[in-house]
């Protein structure tokens, strides 16, 4: 997340220099999607060691117990992914929808914009729950393995 917020930089840069109007009004959106990356991102980064720690420690006491536990909150989180899917497809089909009724202007750009911060969204969350997915796999196996 952190390099696709590098990467809109550029973009920024290119949409402030830009007179267009319709360019103007996606300069809101892809600055909000650019703090979304740098804010979650870093805050995944600061985070994920802590984590680790904490289902170590408790895995050292009561294994079983604890990687149930993890299992439970990796399924919660799961559900929470597949909401966020849905919504996030809403909100770009409404953004498109607006971009389609906006006369000409900066309120088509700030549609169309919001349309693209949706979509990159939803992008991030996909693959931070294909990863979930995946973590949620081995921490199963885990627990069929420590329970035989």
């Amino acid at each position: 997340m952190l390099t696709a917020a590098v990467l809109l930089v550029p973009v920024l840069i290119l949409l402030l220099k830009n007179s267009n109007i319709i360019l103007r009004g996606m300069t809101l959106p892809l600055f909000l999607l650019f703090a979304a990356n740098i804010g979650y991102g870093g805050y995944l980064i600061m985070n994920r060691s802590q984590q680790e720690q904490k289902v170590e420690i408790h895995t050292k006491s009561s294994a079983d117990e604890a990687l149930k536990n993890e299992s439970q909150k990796l399924k919660k989180d799961h559900n929470v992914f597949l909401t966020l899917k849905k919504i996030w497809v809403t909100l770009i089909v409404v953004s498109l929808i607006l971009y389609l009724m906006t006369p000409e202007g900066y309120y088509k750009g700030l549609a169309l914009g919001f349309a693209i911060m949706f979509v990159g969204l939803l992008t991030v969350d996909t693959l931070l729950h294909h990863r979930l997915i995946q973590y949620l796999e081995s921490v199963d196996l885990k627990i069929e393995s420590v329970s035989k």
